[in-house]
């Protein structure tokens, strides 16, 4: 290598490094040329003679975060390989790997986080995310496999890990959050060594006390300006991500004034969230819907494994399906929340009661051989919502044959 080469990869590490910070500091949305060039002290030139274009600096972000991660499982796993593994153990590791992962000094995890709500991946970071995922799973594979009948658990338990982590980001440090979150990890680590669910004592006393949203499009008249307004930021949302809705932007689409919406609304942020759970209540297919059973009774297995499939759906053309959908909004505002606090509560409200609505039509959801205690019906949200993620970030999704094994692992049948 001629020292001209040399130099050159040095100064790309240090690019590379300082849009790192960057993006944990204001999303992949949020980078700018211009912001990382001021960083580093030099010039869009010298960045752009670099990488070319944002989408090749992007790449080069995550192939290095990447490479970050996989030293970050290799380290983390062999520190904890010489003592035996036990229930309180793995739950310990579980907690500190979440926590670990979530410190801002963690600037490979924000771009993995960022990477699994990226609107359209190319194919080149398609399949580094597959290659990331593979990666995790097998690592928790390998780890758990040392304990006999555990390693079948290994890639269940990564995939519950991925949706916790953005809650995590965003709530850490919140008792009510901690509480609720040591029950769901709880659980899941009890299911992996068999052992029966708990009461799930602080996360149903928290629903108990909360208010559940009212589907903000409710009682609109179907050419009505409200309603117009909340279809169009839904719309935006959903295929742009929460940073591309702006007062110009749906105003624009919908033909109106900007002053329409604090016509309606306080202020953005209040229409933002009711554009949030108006896309929630929208997309949400009439099998899931808890606050109208259809009265049809439970599926049986295959039925039901169909019926899940539908909303791993990724093809954008075609429709993605509704945890598709759902996995990436939460996604999207655990990371608005780590930015601004003031999305701490809406975050809170998705984790509390996570599964609530599937454990509420149990009785009419899932197949009657299932016991789905209010435990079993949190760690399977987790599961399916992270594997929509990773769903939308690779472009393959779990079929149904994979959804009945991942039923039968999280979720006890009964006698």
């Amino acid at each position: 290598m001629t020292m001209i080469a040399a130099s050159r990869t040095a100064e790309a590490d240090r690019i590379v490094a300082a849009a790192m910070t960057l993006v944990g500091q204001v999303g992949l949305g949020g980078l700018t040329m211009r912001d990382l060039a001021l960083s580093v002290g030099k010039s869009t030139t010298v960045i752009v003679n670099l990488f070319g274009a944002k989408a090749q600096l992007i790449e080069a972000i995550a192939q290095a975060a990447f490479e970050q991660d996989e030293a970050y499982h290799d380290a983390f796993f062999t520190s904890a390989s010489k003592l035996a593994l036990g229930r309180d153990g793995l739950l310990a590791l579980i907690a500190r790997y979440l926590r670990e992962r979530s410190l801002a000094s963690a600037c490979f995890v924000r771009v993995w986080e960022e990477l699994l709500v990226i609107p359209d991946p190319g194919p080149p970071l398609q399949s580094l995310m597959l290659e990331w995922e593979t990666m995790r799973r097998h690592a928790w594979t390998a780890f758990l496999g040392r304990v006999q009948g555990l390693a079948d658990f290994g890639e269940t338990v990564s995939t519950c890990l991925i949706l916790e982590q953005f809650y995590v980001g965003a709530l850490g440090g919140r008792a009510d959050y901690e509480m609720i979150a040591a029950e769901g990890l709880g659980g899941l680590v009890d299911r992996a060594f068999g052992r029966g669910d708990e009461p799930a004592t602080a996360t149903e006393s928290y629903v108990d006390q909360l208010v559940i949203p009212q589907a903000p499009g409710d009682g609109l008249e179907a050419e009505s300006m409200k309603l117009r307004l909340l279809d169009v930021a839904a719309d935006q949302i959903l295929s742009g991500g929460l940073a591309v809705v702006t007062n110009r932007s749906v105003s624009s689409e919908v033909g109106t004034s900007t002053s329409t919406i604090a016509y309606h609304w306080s202020d953005m942020r209040r229409f933002l969230i009711d554009a949030i759970w108006h896309a929630v209540f929208r997309e949400m297919p009439g099998y899931l819907d808890y606050r109208h059973p259809l009265g049809a009774g439970p599926p049986d297995l295959l039925r039901w494994s169909e019926l899940m499939a539908q909303t791993l759906a990724v093809d954008a053309a075609q429709g993605r399906g509704f945890y598709v959908k759902y996995a990436r909004l939460i996604a999207q505002v655990c990371l608005e929340a780590r930015r601004d606090p003031s999305f701490q509560e809406l975050a809170m409200i998705l984790r509390g009661p996570e599964g609530g609505g599937t454990y509420v039509n149990r009785a009419e959801l899932w197949p009657a051989r299932f016991d789905l205690t209010r435990r079993a019906a949190t760690r399977f949200a987790l599961w399916i919502k992270g594997a929509a993620l990773v769903a939308a970030a690779t472009g393959q999704a779990a079929n149904s044959a994979q959804l009945q094994v991942a039923a039968t692992t999280l979720v006890a049948q009964r006698a």
